[in-house]
């Protein structure tokens, strides 16, 4: 019976570590949605700046160099972003990798509750098998 609470105990210690790494995994991609907008977001100011800069060329020589600056801040911006939404996908892969890991753990203290279970019902059903031996015989010796 000790096996059996301890397999219980590290059950349900599996099936909450799971359940933890699947909030972490949760926020990691809401991180990389926020970021993933943010990005969206930065790459049309950056086309909204281009858009400027062709206007100056034609209209406004003389403020294209303050459209060609901040043509340039928007895309440098813009590459950042990119490399933070790159290291982010990398966060929830990982996420992603630790999550299956403690489910096939969680999986493997199901299979040996499943295996245990089956193998306590086997050996209630040989004392059952046993019990109406002892009292067949019983009752052939007496009669």
């Amino acid at each position: 019976m000790a096996f059996r609470f301890r397999l219980q105990t590290s059950l349900r210690l599996a099936e909450q570590e799971v359940d933890i790494v699947r909030a972490l995994l949760a926020q990691e991609i809401s991180r990389l949605r926020d970021m993933t907008d943010k990005r969206d977001n930065q790459e049309r100011i950056f086309k909204q700046a281009l858009a400027g800069q062709t206007s100056a060329c034609i209209t406004e020589p003389h403020n294209l160099h303050l459209w060609q600056a901040y043509t340039g801040e928007q895309k440098e911006i813009l590459k950042v972003l990119e490399v933070q939404i790159e290291e982010q996908k990398i966060r929830v892969e990982e996420k992603r990798q630790l999550l299956v890991e403690h489910r096939i753990k969680a999986e493997k203290y199901i299979r040996l509750k499943e295996k245990q279970a089956k193998h306590y019902k086997l050996e209630e059903l040989r004392k059952e098998q046993s019990l109406i031996d002892e009292i067949a015989q019983n009752h052939k010796g007496s009669s």
